[in-house]
């Protein structure tokens, strides 16, 4: 193993360096490999829905991302709407929340869209209004239904594989430790883009969905952090090679 393990970011472009800065502030080297990228979908269903906002009674935020295309829409029309009652899936979504100059009415304490519809409780009869990626997961819309709501799952963009670099890819071939997945679709995208990684790497998994979909993908998840956040997966990693070293 090397002084600085080389540990893979396969978050797309714009976000790779958050997650490169962390890892390399644990005394990690970052290989930035990003296979998955973002496309905006049509917004009229989005459009509909921020005109009529006040029969929503829950506004439901399950990442950064779709906090930005929602307020990016909401900005191009340059609407000042009235928020409902806003619920987000964990810390770095309310940030982003707040940057905007919202902020988040509900958190779960298990950062977890699961987790997050089974604490908003008795739903029967609620609006719930969900952007999010078309190929969001089910189970918290299923919740959300099981819970007596009324989920208006408004697809805002597609995750899609990442366009193939090559100097990427040369910098991945010259091996690595670890490989960090942040979405089930940075999983996807790593397999149609280099395979599947090394046999000796690590496969660091940042929640529950997420190493699902590696799993099913024959990938051994050797690392999943307790909390579900970008921190949780660096300290995590860190803590792993740390104990590597000791061994």
């Amino acid at each position: 193993m090397s002084e600085r393990p080389r540990v893979v970011v396969t978050r797309r472009v714009e976000q790779a360096a958050e997650l490169a800065d962390k890892l390399r502030a644990a005394g990690l080297e970052p290989v930035v490999f990003p296979t998955v990228q973002l496309r905006p979908l049509p917004s009229h269903t989005l459009d509909d829905s921020l005109k009529n906002l006040q029969m929503f009674d829950w506004l439901i935020f399950t990442s950064g991302n779709g906090v930005d295309f929602f307020f990016r829409r909401v900005e191009e029309l340059e609407l000042t709407p009235k928020l409902p009652r806003t619920a987000v899936v964990g810390p770095s979504t309310a940030r982003r929340l707040a940057e905007y100059g919202a902020t988040a009415d509900f958190m779960p304490e298990e950062y977890t869209g699961a987790a997050l519809a089974s604490a908003l409780g008795d739903l029967t009869g609620q609006h719930i209004l969900l952007p999010r990626a078309r190929m969001g997961g089910l189970e918290i819309v299923c919740r959300l239904w099981q819970q007596g709501a009324d989920v208006f799952d408004v697809p805002l963009y597609d995750t899609i594989t990442a366009v193939r670099d090559p100097a990427a890819l040369a910098k991945l071939e010259q091996g690595y430790e670890a490989v960090t997945f942040a979405s089930p679709t940075a999983v996807m995208g790593f397999a149609k883009l280099a395979g599947r990684p090394h046999a000796a790497a690590a496969v660091a998994c940042i929640g529950p969905s997420t190493a699902q979909t590696a799993r099913a993908s024959g990938l051994p998840v050797t690392i999943m952090p307790d909390e579900y956040t970008l921190d949780g997966l660096v300290k995590s990693v860190a803590h792993y090679f740390s104990v590597m070293r000791d061994a």
